[in-house]
């Protein structure tokens, strides 16, 4: 018994590997230890508010407060004067969506029928990001 619990020690300094790969991995922080680190997803259900900044920029705030930027390709018409918008994840039965998903905006209008545009979520703003948008776009 005592055996089996030396041998791995043993292997560890007869390899000099005592320092590199034998030592206990050093503990991960989490993102909420961190502090610096942004999200990285967020549930489309979950959407507490959003300003565009041009019709091909949006910025969605999550409930948990986390700010995400959505890039939509070759703009969203109506984006910047929309009251309300819906976000739709492309793949997958999900409601969570993260940095690098494709995603749908559904901003309705004033015309029979709403106007939808595809879009990419393209980041995860840090604190620091947030502050620095301009008032107009900041969510």
């Amino acid at each position: 018994m005592r055996f089996t619990l030396i041998a791995p020690a043993l292997a560890c300094l007869l390899t000099g590997a005592a320092l590199t790969g034998c030592a206990a991995p050093a503990p991960q922080k989490t993102l909420a230890e961190t502090g610096s680190e942004a999200a990285r997803c967020f549930r489309t259900d979950q959407v507490r508010n959003f300003r565009a900044e041009r019709p091909a920029n949006l910025y969605v705030r999550s409930v948990r407060g986390d700010v995400f930027e959505i890039n939509t390709s070759g703009g969203c018409w109506d984006l910047d004067s929309a009251i309300s918008i819906a976000i739709t994840p492309t793949a997958g039965a999900s409601e969570n969506v993260c940095v690098g998903d494709p995603v749908q905006v559904l901003v309705p209008s004033g015309t029979p029928g709403n106007r939808t545009c595809r879009a990419f979520i393209t980041g995860s703003l840090t604190e620091a990001e947030v502050e620095a948008l301009p008032e107009r776009v900041r969510p």
